[in-house]
Parts: structure tokens; C-alpha cells; sequence
């Protein structure tokens, strides 16, 4: 593809050297089977009109405003929170930066030790997304889906099952810490940052009507102390992102002079708390959008 060919418009106000050679898609596929966090509405997208009998085509949608890939809204949790409309767009297009922890196991939690290592990368104004590797789970929220993961005896693999929403999950200390160093806006590869449900209320579809009262047997709902933390700071939390290892991969890949820029730009909806995003991300030049 030549450098001029295919680029959406968002990205035109890039100067000539600094032209997006490669996009990386970082959204979920929004269809019936996307998995539904317990007692939110389920998506739809049926046809409303068709080009045979009507002569145009036209789909009737329906979702919650945290399917799929979406940005949760400071209203999300707060009262007097600001809605996606109240946000200015530079928060939705900015410098990331990508942090590997897929080394977590489910329901593992990840803790600012974790993070330590790579602080000294963090940078005020950052968007910092967390690359558990969940993302390769999705849809697989109604019964657990066996994978493999290496044995401990050479050339053989044992079998796991795994379910989308028994990924590992963010302490309150690293929102705590990722705050104090300037960063208001953390994305993540799974349902939520915090503890998600796990009980068979969790299924693919969801149908308004879970209970979203248990994480399993036994186990106390989540506080949602990571969502309080960064949100009630101002800040936004990106949900169910997808292909960060390829990101990953050209971020470490890339000159020192280089930089990855993600756009998160949600629907422009009056007064809702989060909204379903196209996520993208690509390499410039740094100090490009200074």
C-alpha cells in the first residue's frame, strides 16, 4: 500500500513524513456471540430495511454502552461524572504505550511490582495498556475453552481450560501509581480491569437478565477499586482490546525516535457513560503531535 493510499481521514492532519504506513486494529468484532458483562443488554444488529425490498439498506442496533471495545466515561461510576460527550477529543488520541503481563494467570492479580520495571517508560499524558494476552479468550464466556500451555515435560502440552472472564486483574496501587506519574488513561485487553464474574450468570450474548451478584462460589462481587481510582480522577478505562501483542511487537521493534499513537474516539452521545470504539493504533515520529 503507498503511503497516500487508504488513509482514514482522522489521520490527514499528519505531516508529510510522518504518513501512517501500517494501522493496527485494536477492536473486538461486534456480533451476537460477543461475551456481555452479567445484566448488561446484549447486542444486536438485525436487519431493518433491505436493498431488495426497500431498495436501501438499513440495521437496527441495539447494545449496551459497554460492548465490545469501549471506553468507560468517568459517569460510569460517578454521579456527577463527565459523559463521553463532556470529554475533549485529545483525550482519545494520544501517545501508549504498551506493558506485557501475560505472563498473570487467570484471576491472578497484577500489583504496581509488576509495572516497576518498566516505570521509568511511563510518561505524563501516556495511555497505558495492559497486554494480558485474555484477549485470545474472547468469546469464550459460556463455557470454558480448552487451550494448551506448556508441561514441564519437554515437547509435550498439558491442556487448560480458560474463560474470558477469569482474566488476571489490575491492583488499586497501580492505578494509584500510574495517577501519581500522569496518566489518565489505561486500556486493557480483557472485560474489565478489575474482577470480573465468573459464575455461569457470565454467558456469550447475555440476556439482560444475569446475576450479577456472585464471582463464582463463594467469592464477594468485585469493589471495582481500579475503575473508582482512574475514574474518579477524571480519567477513562478502554475494555476489550485486542491484538496488543502485534502492537507490542512494533513498539519494541521501533526506532527511539518513534513513538505509537492509539485513537480512541467514542460516539458522540449525549450524557452516556462509555460507548463502543474503533481502536487503532499506529508509529510516528515522537514530539509529532506536540
Amino acid at each position: 500500500m503507498r503511503a497516500n493510499e487508504n488513509i482514514p481521514r482522522l489521520l490527514l492532519w499528519l505531516p508529510a513524513h510522518d504518513m501512517v504506513h501500517t494501522l493496527i486494529d485494536l477492536t473486538q468484532l461486534l456480533d451476537t456471540n460477543i461475551p456481555v458483562f452479567p445484566g448488561d443488554p446484549p447486542f444486536s444488529s438485525r436487519p431493518f430495511s433491505s436493498v431488495s425490498r426497500d431498495g436501501y439498506s438499513v440495521h437496527a442496533l441495539s447494545c449496551s454502552s459497554h460492548a465490545g471495545t469501549h471506553i468507560d466515561a468517568p459517569a460510569h461510576f460517578l454521579v456527577d461524572g463527565a459523559t463521553v460527550d463532556q470529554l475533549p477529543l485529545s483525550t482519545f488520541i494520544l501517545p501508549a504505550l504498551v506493558l506485557d503481563v501475560s505472563h498473570k494467570k487467570a484471576r491472578e492479580c497484577i500489583a504496581w511490582d509488576s509495572v516497576v520495571p518498566v516505570a521509568d517508560r511511563i510518561r505524563p499524558g501516556t495511555a497505558v495498556l495492559f497486554r494480558t494476552g485474555w484477549s485470545r479468550y474472547w468469546g469464550c464466556s459460556n463455557t470454558a475453552t480448552a487451550t494448551t500451555r506448556p508441561s514441564s515435560t519437554p515437547g509435550s502440552r498439558q491442556p487448560t481450560a480458560h474463560h474470558y472472564f477469569d482474566h488476571p486483574w489490575l491492583a488499586v496501587d497501580v492505578a494509584e501509581q500510574l495517577l501519581a506519574l500522569g496518566v489518565r488513561v489505561v486500556g486493557t485487553d480483557t472485560m474489565n480491569p478489575d474482577q470480573s464474574p465468573s459464575h455461569v450468570s457470565a454467558v456469550v450474548g447475555g440476556d439482560g437478565g444475569g446475576d450479577s451478584g456472585t464471582e463464582g462460589e463463594g467469592e464477594p462481587l468485585s469493589d471495582f477499586g481500579f475503575h473508582m481510582a482512574i475514574l474518579g480522577a477524571g480519567g477513562i478505562i478502554v475494555e476489550n482490546l485486542t491484538n496488543l501483542d502485534l502492537l507490542q511487537a512494533a513498539q519494541d521493534a521501533a526506532e527511539p525516535d518513534t513513538e505509537v499513537i492509539v485513537s480512541l474516539l467514542p460516539l458522540k452521545i449525549a450524557g452516556c457513560d462509555g460507548t463502543p470504539i474503533r481502536a487503532v493504533a499506529w508509529l510516528q515520529h515522537r514530539g509529532s503531535m506536540s
